[in-house]
């Protein structure tokens, strides 16, 4: 019989047993199908009241850890083919897809139905659900929002912070405010795919300007501000996706001396910036005449909480928050509230802190399997971009990759127009459901890069 662990001092009582539950079945003491202790026993054997007991089961079968069978007991649940690990893994369980640049969230912290329940007891709730918003947000998400923006070095107020579906939305927002049909906007060489489907779907030309170790090349922005007449230079100046470089702080200067001379626009991406070891001031803190910030909650806090935060230039929230009443009227006021209420409680902090640690060990785990073929430390964040050496071709090695039954994202998803892919991919090293399993993952990586590339009868 189960008999956990909890300190006499521990408070609450509910959350010490339930976070015991929840180490003894990740460390595999209670595999899945074992029969828990009835409440009342377990409530005995503990000297806690049976209702502390009902609690803890009840917000573990909120969180899938169990399942309550009537007549039969209280059993522990076995994770559900792939559904932690995402789409591809569901469809084969044997998969490790490390395409998803994302981190799984810590359960201990943030509770979305614990969250749920006390906005649900709120007599103000209706005023969620009934009434049209302001098409920038509620005042107090905003007001939330700027608060939550201080962390990052921005201190903006609320009236300049507009809130969105998340950063893609706050990306497309932004650009259709900016930009016409046929208008050019400039990029990394290497770069978000979303901001390729933005552009495709506003019908925008998209330059790719090249990068060094430490991102966007100055120079190259300006010679493309000469040639032609950008609108804006959309960039992640903190972390790239994918390449993981970083702008240090004179770059940023120049970049952003470079825009107001070419009076271009700069959309400036940090949805990873929270994961930075050395916090340097955003883009938008050093040009805010000229700067678009954009973060969101999904990668801070968790991937389906789909809320953003843009801050536009005083004389630009109009226009971008008019995109928005254009296309969606508002932004769902519920999640902008789950989002809100976590920040205001903390809760939004510890999931960073979390994050934050659990990304520096997986990425240590990567440098002890994948050093001897980087050129060089990358910073830690939720991906890796990986050289591939002489005589792999990217393609071959996504397509052995996955033969092995690893997933991994090839270079040519971000590359900007028709130009040259470098040999390279993408290691996302938050995309699985454990260490363990992404240490697996990188293992028949390494494994394929130390034999080679197998040989192929193509051509004849």
């Amino acid at each position: 019989m189960w008999s956990p662990a909890v300190g006499a001092d521990a408070e609450p009582k509910y959350q010490a047993l339930l976070d015991a539950l929840r180490r003894d079945i990740e460390s595999g003491t209670l595999p899945p199908g074992t029969r828990l202790p009835t409440q009342r026993d377990l409530a005995r054997r503990l000297g806690i009241a049976i209702g502390t007991v009902g609690r803890a089961y009840a917000v573990a079968e909120q969180r899938g850890m169990v399942s309550g069978e009537v007549g039969r007991g209280t059993f522990v649940r076995g994770p559900e083919p792939g559904v932690e690990d995402g789409v591809l893994e569901a469809e084969d369980p044997e998969l490790i897809d490390l395409s998803k640049s994302r981190l799984v969230r810590d359960p201990r912290v943030g509770s979305a139905a614990d969250l749920l329940q006390a906005i649900a007891r709120r007599p103000d709730l209706d005023r969620l659900m009934d009434f049209y918003q302001p098409a920038p947000g509620m005042a107090r998400h905003r007001a939330m929002g700027a608060r939550w923006l201080q962390r990052t070095g921005l201190a903006v107020p609320a009236e300049r912070v507009i809130i969105t579906s998340g950063a893609q939305h706050g990306a497309a927002t932004v650009l259709a405010s900016l930009a016409r049909p046929g208008d050019l906007v400039l990029t990394e060489h290497v770069t978000y795919t979303g901001v390729k489907a933005i552009a495709s779907l506003l019908h925008l030309q998209l330059r790719g300007l090249p990068l060094d170790g430490h991102g966007l090349i100055p120079e190259a922005f300006e010679s493309a501000c000469r040639e032609g007449a950008p609108r804006a230079l959309y960039c992640m100046p903190t972390l790239q996706n994918p390449t993981a470089r970083t702008m240090p702080l004179d770059r940023r200067h120049a970049i952003a001396e470079i825009a107001a001379k070419y009076d271009v626009a700069l959309v400036e991406d940090d949805v990873y910036g929270f994961l930075a070891e050395q916090t340097l001031p955003p883009l938008t803190a050093i040009a805010p005449a000229h700067s678009y910030y954009i973060t969101s909650t999904s990668k801070r806090m968790a991937p389906g909480l789909r809320v953003g935060y843009v801050v536009a230039p005083e004389s630009r929230v109009d226009r971008v928050a008019g995109v928005i009443r254009a296309s969606t009227w508002l932004i769902a006021p519920l999640l902008a509230e789950m989002a809100s209420e976590w920040i205001e409680r903390g809760e939004a902090e510890a999931m960073v802190t979390w994050k934050r640690e659990e990304t520096f060990a997986r990425h240590a785990i990567a440098l002890r399997i994948l050093r001897g073929w980087l050129p060089t430390t990358p910073a830690p964040s939720f991906h890796l971009w990986l050289p591939l050496p002489e005589p792999w071709r990217t393609e071959e090695f996504v397509d052995q990759a996955r033969g092995r039954q690893v997933v991994v994202s090839g270079s040519e998803e971000f590359v900007v127009g028709r130009e040259s892919a470098p040999h390279a991919v993408r290691v996302s090293l938050g995309a699985t459901a454990s260490r363990a399993r992404l240490e697996v993952g990188l293992g028949r990586l390494a494994e394929l890069l130390r034999e080679g590339p197998e040989p192929s009868l193509t051509g004849y």
